[in-house]
């Protein structure tokens, strides 16, 4: 497995499929995921000519487990270090919770220029109750983060299980996940808010949303586009799933994808 070591000495595996001269799409994980997650997305987006480069954050699935840098900005920092590695001039990310954050971290600190467009998967841009934000009542009070932060490793994510099948083609590849040490990315996780990023973003973003995630409601897709000004960009609320729509109806959202990539 390819691997790099960050400015601040940590390995992180990688893998990087199709043509280097094709458009190159980078998937991100969310928070416990290894990259084996997106095993589903690889074989379309290289059958539709595109490059695919999947990883592991620090601290998950075959990187470094580390104490250190565990924080959102710390993994942007390593996602543009990952771009310099493979001379990526032009990419779109693809962000799935967690990785949601660092695609729009990423963007809060190196701003779009180097990217071709945004997806973000079942992921508010913030987590957090605001006044501001849909009904004012919608998101976590910091009372009640602690007992949330220690439920989430048992919530069921997903509408219904995954078929065995899909059991056990990623079970071989899935690693442990040390949660006790990955609550301080978790809290940082947490406390993002990208909304104000959002009004400065000048590339095309599809949101994607679960009808039935027991994390967010799916009105959070439509408000976070409403924040942003590219006249591409949509908003895909894909029905009867849970928090994570590219494993439970794969079939949709590689079409969701492919077709707004497409139109790019």
């Amino acid at each position: 497995m390819p691997e790099f070591i960050t400015s601040d000495q940590v390995t992180i595996h990688y893998h990087d499929y199709g043509g280097q001269l094709k458009p190159a799409v980078i998937l991100l994980t969310g928070y416990s995921s290894s990259e084996v997650t997106w095993y589903y997305q690889i074989e379309p987006l290289l059958a539709a000519d595109y490059r695919v480069i999947t990883y592991d954050h620090r601290s998950h699935g075959h990187s470094s487990q580390v104490t250190y840098g565990l924080t959102a900005a710390r993994l942007a920092v390593d996602l543009h270090e990952l771009m310099n590695v493979l001379d990526l001039e032009t990419v779109t990310l693809v962000g799935h919770s967690m990785g949601a954050v660092i695609a729009m971290t990423y963007e809060t600190l190196f701003t779009d220029q180097r990217l071709r467009a945004v997806i973000t998967e079942d992921q508010t841009p913030t987590i957090l109750q605001k006044t501001n934000w849909l009904d004012g009542q919608t998101g976590l009070t910091f009372a009640e983060i602690p007992d949330f932060m220690q439920r989430l490793p048992q919530l069921h994510l997903m509408a219904h299980p995954l078929s065995q099948a899909m059991k056990l083609t990623m079970q071989p590849y899935n690693m442990p996940f040390n949660f006790q040490v990955g609550q301080t990315l978790l809290l940082d996780t947490i406390a993002a808010d990208w909304r104000a990023t959002l009004s400065q973003e000048r590339i095309p973003h599809l949101f994607i949303a679960g009808a039935k995630s027991p994390l967010y409601p799916a009105e959070h897709a439509n408000a976070a586009c409403q924040l942003q000004k590219n006249s591409l960009s949509e908003v895909k609320i894909i029905p009867d799933v849970g928090h994570i729509p590219h494993l439970e109806n794969v079939d949709l959202f590689n079409t969701t994808l492919l077709n707004f990539l497409a139109k790019l």
